[in-house]
Order: structure tokens, then C-alpha cells, then sequence
């Protein structure tokens, strides 16, 4: 099984063992450290987790129910690969909140968008330097600023949970989405159209954005990587 480097556990008290490890493994399935068809071990997880099996094992179960990795008896446990029916609901579920949070964003007086500009900005640098890690992270946090100028933060924690598999295509498609202006153009309109109160301009660039990755990877970016695929 391939390593992956844990995150520290936070000083919690209240938060489970389990509940840590299953974010952790989570986490690591999402940013592709552990890509599709990685054999998982229990043992190994156990030892890169520093904790007992018995936190892993029922991260592990939690994952199988979510789909996330694939356990086959005789045979072992796996990480699944990227669903794309999951990827396309997870477009339409993001698509429709996040134009429910700029509408109600866009409705507020004196609306402070400071911060989404600097978002913005600092992703189109992060682009245009090829910074794959600083370009994704702007992007999540563009659009988590979205929810947060709503007044609905906790929106974004909901949608992450409905997001994995789309978020496993995007961390797989970054290469590309580095050398597509038209990302950065749709992030600006957004910003832009949040800035102006301008609903029609917004909308229609959200939801053209929400499933853009859907029309970029097509059968020929699947093709290179079929393994990591499922329809």
C-alpha cells in the first residue's frame, strides 16, 4: 500500500479515534494520495496512523458504505475508482446550492466582497505561476467564500461530504485546468457578477462552471487512466 502523510490529530477530546481516521483516509482518497485501486491494508494504516486496527477497521467500513473503496473477500480491500454517475450528481447538487447562495449573497446590502477578490486574485496568480496546489486550494476557497457571504458556512462542510468523487476528478484533471483560461475567466465573472448584484450574469456562470468538468473530461482524458474510472 502506497504511504500517505497524515495530517496531526487535532486536541479534541470529544472527537472519536475513528472519526479521525476515517477523515484522514477520506481525505487521502480525495487529494488522490491514495488514487483508485490502491490495495488498503489495515495493518499499514494502522502503523501510518500510529493508532490500533480496530479505529481503522471501522473507518474502513464506513468508507465500503459510501462506496469509496471496494472490499472483496478473499481478494482484499482496494480503493474504488472515480464513479462518474457520482461526479454528475455531485455537479448538480453543488450547481444548485451554490446559485442558491449567490442569490441570497447578491440580495445582501453592502455586501463586502474584498475577500472574494482577493481569492480570485490570488488563484488567477496561481494559475498563471502553474501552481497546481495554490490554484486548487483558491478555487475551494472562492467558492467556500460564496456560502460564507450568504450566511450559510456550514453549506460548504455538506457539499464537501457530496463532492469526493468530483473533487478525485478535479485533483486528475489539474493539469489541464491550469492551462484553461476559461476557468479563471468563469471564477472572474462569478466575483464580478457578486460584486454588481447581477443574478442573470452569475447564475448563468455558476452553473456553467458547476459542470464544466463533466464536458473537459471527456472519453479521451478518461482514456488515459481507465483504471481509475467507472461509470
Amino acid at each position: 500500500m502506497r504511504d500517505f502523510q497524515p495530517r496531526a490529530r487535532p486536541v479534541v477530546k470529544r472527537q472519536r479515534i475513528s472519526d479521525w481516521v476515517y477523515d484522514e483516509i477520506c481525505e487521502a482518497i480525495r487529494d488522490m494520495s491514495l488514487p483508485p485501486g490502491t490495495p488498503i491494508s489495515e495493518p499499514s494504516l494502522a502503523a501510518q496512523l500510529n493508532v490500533s486496527r480496530a479505529p481503522v477497521r471501522e473507518a474502513l467500513t464506513r468508507l465500503a458504505d459510501q462506496r469509496l473503496v471496494v472490499v472483496t473477500p478473499q481478494v482484499g480491500t482496494r480503493v474504488a475508482p472515480i464513479l462518474m454517475g457520482d461526479v454528475a450528481e455531485a455537479c448538480f447538487v453543488r450547481s444548485a446550492l451554490e446559485v442558491g447562495a449567490f442569490e441570497t449573497a447578491a440580495a445582501q446590502p453592502d455586501l463586502d466582497t474584498t475577500e472574494l477578490r482577493r481569492i480570485f486574485e490570488a488563484g488567477a496568480r496561481a494559475a498563471r505561476a502553474h501552481d497546481a496546489e495554490a490554484f486548487f486550494e483558491a478555487d475551494e476557497q472562492l467558492h467556500q467564500k460564496v456560502f460564507e457571504l450568504a450566511g450559510f458556512p456550514h453549506v460548504w462542510d455538506v457539499l464537501r461530504g457530496v463532492k469526493l468523487n468530483l473533487d478525485r476528478l478535479r485533483r486528475l484533471h489539474l493539469a489541464d485546468a491550469l492551462d484553461n483560461p476559461d476557468i479563471t475567466a468563469e471564477h472572474r465573472t462569478i466575483v464580478e457578477a457578486l460584486e454588481n448584484s447581477d443574478l442573470p450574469t452569475g447564475i448563468e456562470a455558476i452553473q456553467r462552471h458547476a459542470h464544466r468538468i463533466l464536458i473537459d473530461s471527456d472519453d479521451a482524458f478518461r482514456a488515459r487512466s481507465p483504471e481509475y474510472f467507472e461509470e
